[in-house]
């Protein structure tokens, strides 16, 4: 009889919290217009369908079906779609993790998995299929499956683990007026107020942050209200006047010509399109794009 002993470390270099926040399914429908934005915690891209271009800090390239791309903390960024393909992605939102690569920190990652992607499917897959079940203890197994499915990614993309996010000096300023606004888009927000916070010579401030963010601070700040507009329009039966209220708009028409300006519809028609679609939908999002064998 031979036996074959092998012990198990208690001790890991992955023994640190990295805290899975969210899972989120997104699909480019004709009403996208992403903005650069950036967390204070990492995000982790997967593309499951569709082409279109993916763009950090200064840099912007394409991505594809099993594309993925890992953002670190603080590190402005944005997605856009192809318009003949459209781009259909997961994103991971984790906590308490920073990536490195041969000890040098980086604004991202990227890394095909066209040629090996049976386990990312398997991962992505069961995370959506847990999250949108929400059966007892799914909290506990999305946990699990991700801490599996990060393994997988340092196995073949020799990344290294930090818990210290990435402090970037460059365009400070920039970051502040852009968190400012995201966390006060409801408030009566001007360019002189704007730069009274900042401290700021107003007609500076705007020039720097249009050459940086490629759109004025005041229509950031419109982007950021259309944007919790569409999302109020989706999931609530709020009044378009409410919710013209409610986000920051100073009258309902110009919420009304703001909104069809940057989507090309007016509320009511946008609303009226997304209840339709989601009567359609009556597929989860899991069943729709991944169907095993054993489920056949």
């Amino acid at each position: 009889m031979s036996n074959n002993r092998i012990d198990i470390s208690k001790k890991s270099d992955l023994d640190f919290s990295m805290n899975l926040l969210y899972i989120t399914y997104s699909k480019y429908e004709g009403d996208w217009n992403s903005l650069m934005h950036f967390h204070p915690f990492t995000e982790i891209f997967y593309v499951i369908g569709g082409k279109g271009k993916f763009a950090v800090e200064n840099e912007s390239f394409d991505v594809k079906k099993d594309d993925m791309i890992i953002v670190n903390p603080n590190i402005y960024h944005h997605e856009d779609s192809s318009g003949d393909d459209p781009l259909e992605y997961v994103v991971l939102g984790v906590d308490e993790l920073t990536f490195d690569l041969n000890g040098k920190d980086h604004l991202f990652l990227y890394q095909s998995f066209e040629k090996n992607n049976d386990d990312m499917e398997y991962y992505i897959s069961h995370l959506l299929m847990e999250s949108e079940r929400k059966e007892l203890g799914y909290e506990t197994v999305c946990q699990k499956l991700f801490e599996l499915f990060m393994l997988k990614i340092i196995r073949q993309m020799k990344v290294n683990l930090s818990k210290d996010n990435i402090q970037l000096p460059a365009k400070r300023e920039i970051r502040m007026i852009c968190h400012y606004i995201d966390l006060n888009y409801s408030e009566d927000i001007t360019l002189e107020s704007l730069a009274g916070y900042m401290k700021m010579n107003k007609y500076y401030m705007a020039h720097e942050f249009k050459k940086y963010m490629g759109i004025s601070p005041i229509n950031y700040l419109i982007e950021r209200r259309i944007k919790e507009c569409k999302s109020l329009l989706r999931t609530t039966s709020l009044s378009i006047a409410e919710i013209s209220e409610t986000v920051g708009f100073s009258s309902q028409s110009y919420f009304s010509q703001m909104f069809k300006k940057k989507t090309n519809m007016t509320p009511k028609q946008f609303r009226d399109v997304k209840a339709l679609k989601s009567a359609q939908d009556d597929l989860p999002v899991y069943q729709k794009k991944y169907i095993f064998q054993s489920d056949i």
